[in-house]
């Protein structure tokens, strides 16, 4: 929840320092990487203008492999919180245990006494 809109922020769930690090690496790389093959590029030469759009194409697919990597808490909230297995498998203590008398079938016989 975001402090602007009434809540407090969960710092729990930011993105981890060294996927954002290489996502900002893999973002000014490869963009340095392919304004270079497009300044080299000649008009007519298409193999280079193949070369461009391979590096920008592999630069957006890496930068959205780590955005989503980065995010994963985010879409899946369910597995990143606390204690979310006990939560379910709560111990409730011991429980009186009633015994049933049964017939010869094997059936329950109800509200006999032993």
């Amino acid at each position: 929840m975001f402090p602007q809109h009434g809540g407090v922020p969960s710092f729990n769930m930011k993105i981890h320092g060294s996927i954002l690090a290489a996502m900002i690496l893999v973002i000014v790389s490869g963009s340095l990487l392919t304004l270079s093959f497009y300044m080299a590029a000649t008009p007519g030469d298409l193999a280079a203008q193949n070369r461009v759009t391979l590096s920008l194409i592999i630069t957006l697919l890496l930068s959205l492999f780590l955005f989503l990597l980065g995010t994963g808490r985010w879409w899946h909230k369910h597995l990143w919180r606390r204690g979310n297995s006990q939560r379910h498998h709560r111990h409730r203590g011991r429980t009186r245990t009633v015994h049933h008398r049964r017939d010869s079938h094997g059936r329950r016989q109800y509200g006999t006494k032993f």
